[in-house]
């Protein structure tokens, strides 16, 4: 019996550690269209194979110009880079905005499917946008004055914690924007833990902030496009709010001038700030300080046609409207 029951705690044993360390075989591909190849091959490195220039090397998929290989990988995040032969030298220099990393790319792994097939993206640049999974950070830096382009930067999980090479290169006002893009499935849900620096100044968002883990933001976004609205040393901002009656401010539209009007006379004072998001949350335009409410005019000459919201805020309320733009 007491055999029995040992042999059957070490079958446990073997069982959660095989589930723990379950691993997901990841297709690395990418597209060599216009790049003579190697004679020693394309390759890919990173801290996949534990930066080994040689270890991996892909097949070409037929006659296409797509090269891909398989590897083993355990959940977590990744950085990695295609060489075009199989040693430092050979490697590529893709960007903003897959590779912000010192040219690094970034993949995210979980353990929801066994088989993950990544985009193919071309040597020395990104995949097309609305392909793959795309993160869009948002941070508004109000409580720190007039920041700079390129003081705002993000450190986490998928940088190593490194606050100098992912940057928040679109700056509206006060809101700070950057988008991530990955080459995992538009689906394939990704989770982030990170925080926002500026000019190397750590923020300490409030623990009791929904999003907030010891200090760290953390989220799990499940589809491409999902943003993230986040306030510099405090919680989020969520689009959707509303503190005073959808009614009580009115929005006209002027087509052939492609303007946007505001009236109402409950709320002819104190209009702290409006501010224009697009249907992806990225902050397109911010007007403060406005005493009368009909001296805000918004004008969309510039702006492409689609979903747009505007958020007003007056005496510490909010109120979000939807419009649409043709």
């Amino acid at each position: 019996m007491k055999k029995k029951y040992f042999v059957g705690l070490i079958t446990l044993v073997m069982l959660v550690s095989f589930q723990t360390n379950a691993q997901v075989d990841v297709t690395f591909k990418v597209d060599m269209t216009g790049q003579p190849v190697d004679a020693n091959g394309v390759h890919v490195v990173g801290s996949i194979n534990g930066w080994n220039t040689s270890a991996n090397q892909l097949t070409q998929e037929g006659v296409s110009n797509i090269y891909s290989t398989v590897i083993q990988l355990s959940e977590g995040w990744y950085e990695y880079k295609f060489l075009n032969g199989n040693a430092w030298g050979t490697e590529e220099s893709a960007n903003y905005p897959c590779a912000p990393s010192n040219g690094n790319r970034f993949v995210s792994i979980n353990n929801t499917l066994p088989n993950v097939t990544l985009e193919a993206v071309p040597f020395n640049g990104c995949n097309a946008s609305g392909t793959g999974f795309e993160i869009i950070f948002n941070v508004d830096m109000s409580s720190e004055g007039t920041v700079p382009v390129g003081n705002v930067r993000i450190a986490g999980w998928f940088n190593g914690w490194n606050d100098s090479n992912l940057s928040l290169p679109d700056v509206n006002g006060n809101f700070h924007s950057a988008t991530l893009r990955l080459p995992t499935p538009s689906n394939y849900p990704v989770t982030l833990e990170y925080k926002y620096v500026n000019n190397g100044n750590w923020e300490t968002p409030d623990a009791d902030c929904a999003t907030v883990n010891n200090s760290n933001r953390v989220i799990t976004l499940n589809n491409s496009r999902d943003a993230v609205y986040d306030v510099f040393n405090a919680c989020n901002y969520v689009l959707s709010t509303e503190d005073f009656t959808a009614n009580s401010i009115k929005i006209t539209y002027n087509k052939t001038e492609r303007l946007l009007n505001f009236y109402n006379d409950g709320f002819n004072n104190d209009i702290t700030q409006v501010r224009l998001f697009d249907f992806t949350g990225k902050p397109i335009k911010t007007i403060e300080d406005k005493v009368s409410i009909s001296d805000i005019e918004i004008d969309f000459q510039s702006q492409a046609d689609g979903v747009y919201f505007v958020r007003i805020e007056s005496s510490g309320r909010q109120l979000v409207k939807k419009i649409l733009i043709y």
